[in-house]
């Protein structure tokens, strides 16, 4: 990763998709969390160009992709949309950048770490230009079945989603804001008092896009190619938040008391509660599981629901949390490399 010589080491940041709802994300956060930035270049579609956005007390105007300005900035996140980031984020990665991309463009290249940084940030090497962020409802699943499959290997995890409207973008949000406000009778609404039972194209197996992804994203960033996941996604009407009622079952079994203390010690922002309402989870950085229950007929077999903020848990912040500890490598190496000196 190529860094400026400050003595704080700040970098030159740019965000691809600046002016989406993911995009507003990341700057909300870069400065919530005070990301050492030098300087921020924000990008979005033509539609956007000129637009300027509030950026620690002062207006960043956006403009449009230019493969030449990437030779002067040292990370990125995109969040464009997958053909987008497809093409831009290798031109971006060639001038030397670190794109930390959220699309599915190159999550299952096998050469490219697709990163939950609480479970496999060792996977990315230094080498690596081109980081993947996991698909939404992925991030809030292995960061709970990361805690338990230490408490013992997983059989087998049955999920069931209910992903919010803002999954799917600023235009469906939009529509499904507008539908709420209307009695049409006429035309039905498309996201508003509707549940979509399928998200994305369904492959040949019967299972659709978004069901892949959890397999296959799931296997890959826990490194547990032979577990047994069947999922089922579907598109409720809120407009965030992502809820997942989630069974799993544990090859050995495991006193619920010591179920309930690994959740209380968990370094993954992860919170045990009774129960949630989604509008706790938005805008929060925890995911949060609750119900935890045996199931009736099998002891080994735990169920729980977990909540998060689909924008945040399931998008920027993970693309922040690798971006941080990055950085935080780096840091170290600049400090060793002072002491030596």
């Amino acid at each position: 990763m190529k860094l400026q010589r400050h003595s704080n080491l700040s970098v030159n940041l740019g965000i691809v998709g600046a002016t989406g709802l993911v995009g507003r994300e990341f700057i909300s956060l870069i400065e919530e969390r005070n990301f050492p930035v030098k300087n921020l270049f924000l990008f979005a579609s033509d539609k956007s160009i000129g637009k300027k956005i509030k950026f620690q007390n002062k207006y960043i105007r956006v403009m449009p992709f230019s493969e030449k300005i990437f030779q002067t900035i040292d990370m990125a996140f995109f969040s464009a949309g997958t053909d987008i980031d497809k093409e831009l984020v290798p031109l971006a990665a060639k001038q030397g950048a670190v794109c930390i991309d959220n699309s599915s463009a190159f999550r299952m290249n096998k050469n490219i770490p697709l990163v939950v940084p609480e479970i496999n940030f060792s996977s990315i090497k230094e080498s690596d230009r081109i980081i993947a962020n996991p698909n939404c409802s992925t991030i809030q699943l292995v960061l709970v079945l990361d805690i338990l499959r230490k408490l013992s290997p997983i059989s087998a995890v049955d999920v069931s989603t209910y992903q919010a409207i803002s999954g799917a973008g600023r235009d469906p949000l939009d529509t499904f804001i507008k539908e709420s406000k209307t009695n049409d009778h006429k035309n039905p609404p498309k996201f508003y008092d509707n549940v979509i039972q399928s998200i994305g194209s369904i492959n040949k197996n019967g299972y659709c896009e978004e069901e892949m992804k959890i397999v296959n994203e799931t296997k890959k960033i826990m490194k547990e190619h032979k577990l047994k996941i069947s999922p089922t996604t579907m598109r409720v009407p809120a407009s965030n938040v992502h809820t997942e009622s989630v069974s799993v079952a544990l090859k050995h079994f495991v006193p619920t008391n010591k179920i309930i203390k690994a959740f209380e010690k968990n370094a993954n922002n992860v919170l045990l509660v009774d129960e949630i309402k989604s509008s706790n989870a938005s805008g929060s950085n925890i995911t949060f599981v609750s119900r935890l229950r045996r199931d009736l007929n099998d002891r080994k077999r735990i169920l729980f629901i977990i909540t998060a903020d689909n924008l945040r848990v399931g998008a920027a912040l993970n693309g922040i949390r690798i971006a941080e500890r990055l950085l935080n490598l780096k840091k170290q190496k600049h400090c060793r490399l002072n002491h030596s000196a």
